[in-house]
């Protein structure tokens, strides 16, 4: 599985993370935001205390290997765990995916199907 396709499951089917999962999430956003503080920093003191910030082993043993890797670990059990209620919106003309599950129009070849039924 590609990056793309990881981060389209894991941003419209994030309700099928399960509990680790969720608090890895969280934690991989909240050191974005923090940007590089230090930990004696007063934000990043905060962010511990209100628990965006983990000190659970088992969720940071899912990122241990970085961001990228903990999107297509989760993705790929998300989708064979519950690959009848995803839907990966494909382009018709490229196949290539397309932004969000409701998207009609392909960013990578421009193509639009606003009027097609059955897709």
């Amino acid at each position: 599985m590609n990056i793309e396709t990881a981060k389209y499951i894991s941003n419209y089917y994030h309700h099928f993370f399960n509990e680790k999962e969720n608090i890895a999430h969280r934690h991989i956003n909240s050191l974005i935001k923090l940007n590089g503080e230090s930990e004696s920093s007063p934000r990043f003191k905060i962010y511990k205390r209100t628990g965006k910030i983990t000190s659970d082993k088992e969720a940071l043993e899912l990122i241990k290997n970085g961001e990228t890797e903990f999107f297509i670990n989760t993705a790929n059990r998300i989708l064979k765990e519950h690959n009848d209620e995803i839907f990966l919106n494909n382009c018709p003309n490229c196949q290539k995916l397309a932004r969000t599950p409701k998207a009609r129009q392909c960013r990578h070849c421009g193509n639009k199907w606003f009027n097609n039924e059955n897709v």
